[in-house]
């Protein structure tokens, strides 16, 4: 870092001394931030200490018109997330004329909707997927572009959202061409190549393997090949892409397909595709935009794009804790939004989106009259967006993991526009996780016939419980029955249970009398103990029974549903001060299902996990007119655990902290967070990163643009 500052002097000297003094402009911006406290994981059930100092210097060298230089500095040790920096960060010299943009160093560019190349950085979950390279514009004429680019970098990425540091990486090389044109009759018009090899470890591999169970890729990757046969490999793709924009009327449409050729991990080559379109219009003060996507490249890695997400990222603070990721390389989706203005100060907006992956597995295992299993991995091959976005609870819905999230929001200004409101619902409802649902199918069964054997069996058992239970009461009977027993006989009890303690020589019978007393009350709780365990041990083992021999389907995913409800009030006092509030309530349902249904049909819950989660926000804020600002934070989650209608945890855990904010000069901001946050999940461009909790620590974050 001292060298590329030492470098940057050097520039500003000799500029400002021998040419370009009148067009050279230098702008920096600087983000620092600190912060000292311990984290808080997995809703407060592991601390540790989480410090960091970060420092980013953004600086624009402006020689003139046609040379400029943007580069970014890092100090971080440790950042917030990622790797400790020290040094130049990022780097690219640009240089503009009349026909030619060129650029050299890191590449940060976006083709038609992102569905073939979208390179971005965005420290906030700590991506960047640009290369080191160049890129170039040459525009003929009024209506036609060529661009074409070539580059080479280290792409670092996570497993898990959680992670503070990536622990997977790629080195991508890219070079692509293509050729944009403007119709007046046809509208816009992009098409290009993309060629892009992906060197990936042997290291990587084995983490794609290790997620069998999550991922439709490391499925796939772990049922094709041996772990003795992971190696390094070079992955290709040859991408071929089409856009197309046009406005028609008070119709916007936009529309791009993408189409991939790429090896699989350690395989052989498939093709997949991107489809995205979207159509937009406002009549009458109502704003309508529907948008559809279809992204179907499973087993390729995703590292140099980024497509639209369709669906609503949420600006509420709970509801972004939850946010839905994802996957760029396997889902189809919808969204509609509208938009309608009541009035100049009023308007209501309503949102809802859904979406599912391509294929949804489960396993048919076939039973025979003598009771042979054959199972036989199968998959519905097509959603049904309908049920889908009514979000029905049958067998194929469940398989295609969908994900739906309704929105709907009131706002407005009333009293001379001095107070500002919104009012909001969302409710998301998402199988996260799905393993398998496993349906059995019998040959030639005359259920009737059947279900009496079974219960012919479990009759068995209850006879059998009842001999125990008979043959336990009758020993204590017979202990009681032993009440009037000689002197040897009490005081080998009282040895028995302990109790002999008890004997007063001066009292005698009231001594033997206690002693009887206490033996016999210790026999009948025993008694009492012992015939519920057994009792207790039969119903498991009557069900473990039934749900072997008369189970019709079994379930195995996780569900969560969630309903958030986002207030804000501002009022503005017309002096260059304002009163702001913000509150947010959260109901969160999480189901672990392992629902095993029976053909007589009852349906065994016993393994089913059932957690419910409530979350509340508050924010409080004054501004005023002095530059200052003063915020109280309150945040608090309770939660409780079921397990076959059993609450076995059930605990309460609150944040609370203050941030001072104060406007140095029109460039410059200081801010002091002192107390405890919440952590949560961030997410840009669909992709998310998790930032753990703070607690009794404080955050200093400067920024300043110069």
């Amino acid at each position: 870092m001292k060298i590329y500052l030492l470098f940057l002097t050097q520039v500003y000297l000799f500029a400002n001394t021998n040419c370009c003094e009148e067009n050279l402009d230098f702008t920096f911006s600087l983000e620092s931030k600190f912060g000292k406290g311990l984290s808080i994981k997995n809703s407060g059930t592991g601390e540790e200490d989480y410090n960091y100092f970060e420092n980013l210097l953004d600086i624009n060298i402006k020689f003139n018109p046609q040379l400029s230089i943007w580069s970014q500095l890092e100090y971080s040790n440790p950042p917030v997330f990622g790797l400790n920096q020290d040094g130049l960060n990022k780097f690219y010299i640009e240089f503009t004329n009349e026909n030619i943009d060129l650029k050299l160093g890191n590449l940060y560019t976006l083709y038609g909707n992102g569905l073939g190349l979208n390179m971005f950085m965005d420290q906030n979950v700590d991506i960047d997927n640009s290369v080191k390279g160049l890129e170039l514009n040459y525009y003929y004429r009024d209506n036609t572009r060529f661009f074409s680019i070539l580059g080479k970098d280290n792409y670092l990425y996570r497993s898990n959202p959680a992670m503070i540091i990536t622990d997977r990486s790629l080195i991508n090389t890219i070079y692509s061409i293509g050729v944009e044109q403007n119709f007046d009759l046809l509208g816009n018009i992009q098409t290009y190549f993309l060629n892009q090899t992906s060197e990936i470890n042997q290291d990587v591999l084995i983490l794609y393997n290790n997620e069998h169970l999550d991922t439709r890729i490391g499925y796939e990757f772990y049922n094709r090949v041996s772990f003795e046969d992971f190696k390094d490999d070079t992955l290709s793709s040859l991408i071929k892409n089409l856009s197309w924009y046009k406005t028609i009327g008070p119709f916007d449409i936009s529309s791009e397909f993408s189409h991939n050729t790429y090896s699989k991990l350690l395989g052989e080559k498939i093709s997949g595709y991107k489809l995205y379109g979207s159509i937009s219009t406002y009549f009458n003060n109502l704003g309508i935009t529907y948008e559809y996507k279809d992204y179907n490249e499973p087993y390729f890695i995703q590292s140099l794009s980024s497509a639209p997400t369709v669906n609503r990222e949420s600006t509420s603070i709970l509801a972004s804790r939850y946010s839905h990721s994802i996957n760029f390389g396997d889902e189809i989706g919808h969204q509609l939004e509208m938009q309608y203005l009541f009035n100049d100060n009023q308007s209501f907006i309503f949102n809802i989106s859904q979406s599912n992956s391509h294929i949804g597995k489960f396993k048919l295992i076939q039973i025979d009259t003598s009771l042979n299993l054959n199972i036989i991995s199968k998959h519905y091959s097509h959603s049904n967006p309908l049920s889908i976005l009514f979000f029905n609870k049958n067998d194929e819905d469940i398989a295609f993991k969908p994900y739906r999230q309704l929105y709907s929001e009131i706002n407005g200004y009333s009293f001379s526009n001095k107070l500002y409101y919104q009012f909001g619902m969302e409710k998301m409802d998402q199988i996260y996780k799905y393993y398998e649902t496993k349906l059995f199918e019998r040959e030639y069964i005359d259920l009737d016939s059947y279900l009496d054997s079974v219960n012919n069996k479990i009759e068995e058992f209850d006879n059998y419980i009842n001999t125990e239970l008979n043959s336990l009461e009758e020993n204590y009977n017979l202990n009681f029955s032993q009440t009037n027993m000689d002197f040897n006989s009490i005081i080998s009890y009282c040895e028995n249970f302990g109790i002999c303690g008890n004997i007063d020589p001066l009292n005698y019978i009231d001594s033997i009398n206690t002693i009887l007393n206490d033996s016999l009350y210790i026999l009948e709780n025993q008694f009492l103990d012992d015939y519920e365990q057994m009792e207790s041990e039969l119903i498991l083992e009557k069900l473990d029974y039934k749900a072997d021999l008369l189970s019709s389907k079994e379930y195995n995913y996780e569900k969560q549903s969630i309903i958030t409800l986002p207030f804000r009030f501002s009022w503005n006092f017309g002096n260059g001060s304002s009163l702001s509030a913000y509150l947010e309530h959260q109901w969160r349902d999480v189901i672990m299902n392992h629902d095993v249904y029976l053909l007589d049909g009852t349906i065994d819950s016993r393994s089913t996990n059932k957690e419910e989660y409530y979350y509340q926000y508050v924010s409080l804020s004054y501004r005023s007119s002095f530059k200052w600002s003063f915020t109280y934070f309150y945040d608090s989650e309770s939660h409780k655990k079921r397990m076959n209608d059993i609450i076995w945890s059930n605990k309460i855990y609150t944040w609370k902290g203050v941030d001072i904010s104060i406007d140095i000069n029109s460039y410059s901001q200081l801010s002091i967070f002192l107390g405890s946050q919440k952590g949560g999940r961030v997410c840009a461009n669909g992709i998310c990163a998790d930032q753990p909790g703070f607690k009794d620590g404080f955050k200093l974050t400067y920024r300043t643009f110069f």
